[in-house]
């Protein structure tokens, strides 16, 4: 720049206050509107995580059928087949009530029941299932607590704009999710804040402005926290019990699971690992499989734990197996267990043999006293084919409707003679016998674990009196009233005549008073469990459960073959099996694998590149807004006028002799234009560029040069300030990602005789009660334990032979 053009321009030397003010507004709106605009999820790699996850379909939840099909009459069917309902001139069932053909206002419904039963799942679902084709459904899922704010009516505000929103795009779905931490119950302990936002949720749930074609979905794991007025008709009527899934529904959820594995697990496999998993919940399972995987992989190739490198791995040489469950199944807590353990277990394989039979006497004598239990999945497409027969004899057909046809659908439904009939009359059941017989630590917990599909409340004395909150008769209350509204269900007493004669008479008169007022046929069953003979306990006990009424099974001592299949595997089989040979660790020494060559990048699909270009490109607009802010903020700023246009190399013939790169605020405009700034940091150079041509022309010699080298160094100085304070942080790293995206875009075996060892110790236990055998087996499984490593078993006979003259 010559000295003469630089001159010109010093007569002004700061700039307007308008021109501040109306800088300073700029200035602030530009940066809240980088902000606002800013993409997220520019990389390759970022948006195969966010923006192509594959869909929740009714297809992808096992163990919900009956749920599943509700919803899908009252939400997809109308919107799917609205024929159906104009031809028969009906209206579909309501989520609010479901008898109403002319229901108003918010449809509601209530998903509860214990964590990771698939509450949110099945919300998730609907919406896919219902946005389908041209037909698209608003879904709007809301947190409990994020509609609640520290500021006085801002939640209410909140509630009443997303319902409003809600009616605006109808249809449409809101699903609050962890309701109970918005609506919970209003007493003198809440605070007011709480109550004023129930009664502003209570109040348009109730569709004061009659808002159609808007579905409210709740869902909570403490339903007893929810306020009841939420709970009445017009509101959340219709609740939906999301309980632990019984063995066909896990069977189900297992085969959603691992059914894209190669080779897929079979259906006896499948059978018997959901008979192992009584009490795991839907995450529980997906959880299993998922570290059962894992398992595999530790165990065929540990080599990757110990390398920091990626190695070469043969993928279908790694099978998973039996073992690889268990393994999984032993890391795993089930969820429904980690506050409360289930009562419910199944005879563990060592004491099956002792006690299978009388397992199998007790299960028939609860079908007979509580028929319910014949409840099971094994009538159910029996009833479904039923209901097809049943519906067709709507419609008279003489060729249809024969007695033959009649006889065989009672026979077949038991509808509906058979349905409105009782089945049972207070059906209660007591396990008594000797002490240490296992009626309580084994029998009674196989029987609830057989009877896993229904809900199981025990009333021991932990759960009575574990709450410090609340007294024992209201928790007492509190699961009468729970048993009555899950019925069918188990109320299980153990140990009922200690607990009769430790609770206070407050307690046993208020469970002899919510006892009574079960109606006579309804389907609760009483089971408890004593270690006194039946004449020994009290009057009040003995009236609960009648011998003669066949409501009382006496455990008997295990029996001679009983015992002897109990010994048998111990001692012929474990007692004379080899220790594991020291040869095998060598044969199984861990392979030597190759180092992988690091992966390839991914290649996106031609509608991925499309939207990933799309958005560099919003991104990178939104750049230019800014820079072409700042750059028309600088020239009109009259300080830097000097520095607006190219120098005239007529005036100054030298300038192109000392200044090789020209720069001026016009050009770096034009390149704004012209796409050619990719980041902030090739603009913020072009202006630094500007500063070095100016100080390298213009040496500090007379006032004139130093008054244009100040105003470089107020350029320079002024930019890197709007940069600093108007731009995003990240903004500048997202633009340097899109730029770095665009340029790379490629056995011995011993016998031994030990079967007289078997007779003997089959003998010498006669009439010993199971917790004595226990004790036996465990000696003997510990010297066993000890010999494991001996070749010659002599010694162990001899010490199994001690072992029972001492014991017995």
């Amino acid at each position: 720049m010559n000295t003469a053009a630089q001159s010109s321009s010093s007569s002004s030397s700061s700039s307007s206050s308008s021109s501040s003010s109306s800088s300073s507004s700029s200035s602030s709106s530009s940066k809240r509107k980088n902000n606002f605009c800013i993409p997220v999820n520019s990389t390759a790699n970022n948006l195969n995580i966010t923006l192509f996850v594959i869909q929740v379909r009714f297809e992808s939840i096992g163990g919900l059928s009956r749920h599943i099909s509700a919803l899908k009459e009252m939400v997809v069917f109308p919107l799917l087949y609205p024929e159906v309902f104009e031809r028969f001139k009906i209206q579909p069932p309501s989520l609010s009530n479901l008898l109403s053909t002319n229901a108003s206002g918010c449809k509601g419904c209530l998903f509860y029941g214990p964590p990771g039963t698939g509450k949110t799942l099945v919300a998730r679902a609907l919406a896919n299932e219902c946005s389908q084709g041209e037909r698209r459904v608003s879904f709007f899922m809301r947190k409990g607590a994020d509609c609640l704010s520290k500021w006085v009516g801002e939640s209410e505000r909140q509630l009443r704009l997303l319902f409003d929103q809600a009616y605006q795009m109808r249809p449409s779905i809101i699903f609050f999710d962890e309701i109970d931490g918005l609506a919970p119950v209003r007493s003198s302990r809440q605070d007011q804040i709480h109550s004023s936002i129930v009664s502003t949720l209570l109040a348009l749930m109730d569709g004061l402005d009659a808002r159609g074609e808007v579905v409210v979905i709740g869902a909570t794991n403490r339903l007893d926290s929810i306020d009841p007025a939420l709970r009445r008709p017009g509101r959340f009527d219709r609740e939906f019990l999301f309980g632990l899934p019984d063995r066909e529904a896990r069977k189900d959820i297992l085969k959603i699971h691992t059914r894209q594995w190669t080779p897929p697990p079979s259906d006896t496999f499948l059978e018997e690992l959901a008979d192992k998993c009584v009490g795991y919940c839907g995450a529980d399972i997906k959880a299993v499989c998922s570290e059962a995987a894992l398992c595999a992989l530790r165990r065929r190739y540990p080599q990757i734990y110990s390398s920091s490198q990626k190695l070469v791995l043969d993928i279908n040489s790694i099978a998973i197996t039996n073992k690889d469950f268990m393994s999984a199944m032993s890391k795993m807590v089930p969820a429904s267990q980690r506050a409360v353990v289930s009562p419910a277990k199944a005879l563990i394989p060592a004491i099956r043999p002792l006690l299978s039979a009388a397992l199998q006497d007790i299960l028939h004598t609860v079908r007979r006293v509580f028929p319910h239990a014949e409840q099971g999945l094994k009538r159910k497409k029996e009833q479904g084919a039923a209901l097809l027969f049943c519906f067709a004899f709507i419609y008279y057909s003489p060729r249809l409707c024969s007695w033959s046809c009649i006889f065989f659908l009672l026979h077949l439904t038991n509808f509906p003679f058979f349905h409105n009939h009782p089945t049972s009359y207070r059906p209660r059941l007591l396990l008594e016998g000797r002490p240490g017989s296992g009626q309580s630590s084994h029998l009674a917990p196989a029987v609830l674990h057989t009877l896993e599909k229904f809900t199981v409340y025990t009333l021991d004395m932990a759960v009575l009196f574990g709450a410090s909150a609340t007294a024992p008769e209201e928790t007492c209350a509190q699961i009468f009233v729970e048993a009555k509204r899950t019925s069918p269900s188990i109320l299980y007493i153990p140990h009922i005549g200690q607990w009769w004669e430790t609770v206070g008479p407050a307690l046993r008169a208020t469970f002899l008073s919510l006892l009574s007022s079960i109606p006579a046929f309804a389907p609760i069953l009483l089971l408890a469990t004593c270690s006194l003979q039946y004449d020994q306990l009290s009057m009040e006990v003995q009236e609960l459960f009648r011998v003669e009424y066949g409501e009382v099974f006496h455990v008997q001592v295990p029996t001679t073959r009983e015992r002897r299949n109990f010994f048998e595997d111990l001692i012929l089989n474990q007692a004379a099996k080899a220790p594991t040979s020291k040869k095998k660790a060598v044969l199984h020494a861990l392979e030597v694998l190759p180092v992988a060559p690091p992966p390839p990048p991914r290649k996106l699909t031609e509608e991925e590149i499309q939207r990933l270009e799309e958005q560099e490109e919003d991104t990178l607009r939104e750049l230019r807004l800014f820079l072409r802010d700042v750059t028309n903020r600088l020239s009109q700023d009259k300080r830097f006028k000097a520095f607006t246009k190219p120098v005239d190399l007529e005036e100054v013939p030298d300038y192109a002799e000392v200044i090789k790169k020209p720069m001026d605020l016009s050009t770096v405009l034009s390149k704004v234009d012209l796409h050619r700034y990719g980041t902030v940091k090739e603009f913020r150079q072009d202006v630094d560029l500007i500063w070095q041509n100016a100080l390298e022309y213009n040496p500090d010699r007379d006032p004139s040069d130093r008054q244009i080298r100040h105003r470089a160094c107020a350029l320079k100085d002024t930019v890197h300030a709007i940069i600093r304070d108007e731009l995003d942080e990240d903004f500048e790293k997202i633009c340097e990602e899109i730029q770095v995206s665009r340029s790379t875009r490629g056995e011995w075996c011993v016998h031994v005789c030990v079967h007289e060892l078997l007779e003997r110790v089959v003998t010498k236990t006669e009439g010993y009660e199971v917790y004595k055998l226990e004790k036996l087996y465990a000696l003997l499984c510990q010297s066993i334990y000890r010999h494991r490593r001996d070749y010659n078993k002599t010694a162990l006979i001899k010490e199994l032979e001690q072992e029972i003259e001492d014991f017995c």
